[in-house]
């Protein structure tokens, strides 16, 4: 949404902080503080192999790990997805 609304840079992988900057625009953004804080959660430990202490990341996350992350995940693309579909209007099969 920040790059839509003509924002320049855009940087950071928090999608907490992204989604509070994007609640300046639109007011439902703001309620996905909870479900961004469930994902910012995974972004180091499972993106680095050094990310947990001792071990791989995959003896760390289970299938209740990658449950909670795709519950956060529905959440946040249900409220950008529609910003997007204008986008996709008319390109069928490309």
């Amino acid at each position: 949404m920040l790059y839509l609304k003509g924002e320049r840079p855009v940087v950071g992988h928090a999608t907490t902080h992204l989604a509070a900057r994007c609640g300046e625009y639109e007011a439902g953004f703001i309620d996905l503080r909870e479900p961004c804080q469930e994902l910012d959660v995974f972004y180091i430990p499972t993106r680095y192999p050094n990310g947990v202490p001792d071990g791989a990341p995959y003896e760390f996350f289970g299938p209740k790990h990658t449950e909670r992350a795709a519950a956060a995940y529905a959440k946040v693309a249900a409220m950008s997805a529609p910003l997007f579909a204008h986008l996709d209007r008319g390109k069928a099969g490309t």
